[in-house]
């Protein structure tokens, strides 16, 4: 019956560990909203503020665009498509998507002054 007891334990302790982990997940921020200062397409970076006070960029963030989607969405249409550097400009208002580890890392300075973002939506609304 002791054996029975310790292997009950064992195998509890085995399911529950991975478990643990689960919380640890990095989580997905969709909408942190910027606007963009400057635009780079040689080396196909922009350059981003926060759009409000509180926002967590500050004035300077570079984000390198070269790897990641960026898309725009017609907001009474409910169109998507893709865009490219070309499209956006200095002024328009765009909405990332950021995981939790990559913003810690960026407001850490563990990562260099870049922000790593997975995805970029131009917020600002074109006509047609």
């Amino acid at each position: 019956m002791k054996k029975n007891h310790i292997f009950l334990c064992l195998f509890l302790s085995m399911m529950l560990l991975p478990a643990c982990s689960f919380w640890e997940k990095d989580v997905f921020h969709l909408g942190i909203n910027a606007v963009i200062t400057e635009i780079d397409t040689e080396n196909q970076t922009i350059t981003v503020k926060d759009a409000d006070e509180n926002g967590v960029l500050g004035e300077n963030c570079i984000i390198d665009c070269s790897d990641i989607p960026l898309f725009y969405c017609h907001y009474e249409t409910h169109d998507v498509k893709s865009i490219s550097l070309e499209d956006l400009q200095v002024d328009d208002s765009v909405i990332l998507g950021i995981y939790n580890s990559k913003l810690e890392a960026y407001k850490n300075k563990t990562e260099g002054n870049i922000l790593h973002v997975e995805q970029l939506q131009l917020g600002t609304q074109r006509l047609g």
